[in-house]
């Protein structure tokens, strides 16, 4: 894996947390494929998302890369830990509550976590969209399905964000039966949501993630 020089790209040089993020996609025989287009702005698009352990690999290519970034996270993720059973109904309040759930939310905003509460998640993207139109220089990471399990269709967030910023957006394939991050061609919004969803669609159908591959479920008649 080797390092691309930057002008453009949001980058934070991390004396440690890069070089451990190296050595540590080494030892997990990971590897990264492609280059993060060097732009100013844009959304990277992650697929498939299939368990939690998604995110350590893709922290440790941030690492890796020296990227600055900002992701959108559900908001009981950034403070308490995941559970194999729903404790509470409340979207916002799942996982399981523990002591250093202050030094969580901390580490995750300092990640650049966006918290995002879906109880009343209304009006986020638009929000969002103004918040951004006003920063020079960033990288949003969004998993369109949202969470772990198969859907019959993406959250339009990526969609959205991308129209309305004017930005462009980069699939990014996490392959865990090659072990490998793969990078395509960064792409603008052209047509509507639903024929941007067929192009990803088209591009991961049959790509292995950590507990299966990538399909979307067909909508019943």
């Amino acid at each position: 894996m080797s390092k691309a020089n930057y002008k453009n790209l949001a980058t934070k040089k991390r004396k440690i947390l890069g070089p451990i993020g190296r050595m540590l996609l080494k030892v997990f025989n990971w590897k990264i494929e492609g280059e993060i287009p060097d732009l100013k702005k844009m959304i990277l698009i992650g697929l498939p998302h299939t368990a939690m352990r998604d995110a350590w690999y893709a922290l440790l290519a941030v690492w890796a890369l020296d990227l600055k970034i900002n992701f959108f996270g559900a908001a009981w993720v950034f403070t308490r830990l995941p559970s194999l059973f729903t404790i509470s109904k409340n979207l916002d309040r799942l996982g399981v509550p523990w002591p250093l759930w202050w030094l969580q939310k901390y580490l995750m905003l300092k990640l650049g976590g966006i918290p995002v509460y879906r109880v009343n998640s209304k009006g986020l993207i638009h929000g969002a969209v103004e918040e951004f139109k006003d920063i020079d220089n960033y990288i949003l990471v969004i998993a369109p399905e949202a969470g772990t399990e198969p859907v019959k269709k993406f959250r339009s967030g990526f969609y959205y964000l991308a129209k309305g910023l004017n930005i462009p957006y980069v699939p990014i394939e996490i392959d865990f039966k090659n072990r490998c991050f793969k990078i395509h061609q960064y792409r603008f919004v052209k047509g509507s949501f639903e024929e941007e969803s067929e192009k990803i669609i088209d591009l991961f159908e049959g790509v292995q993630g950590a507990t299966r591959s990538f399909k979307m479920l067909q909508e019943k008649e």
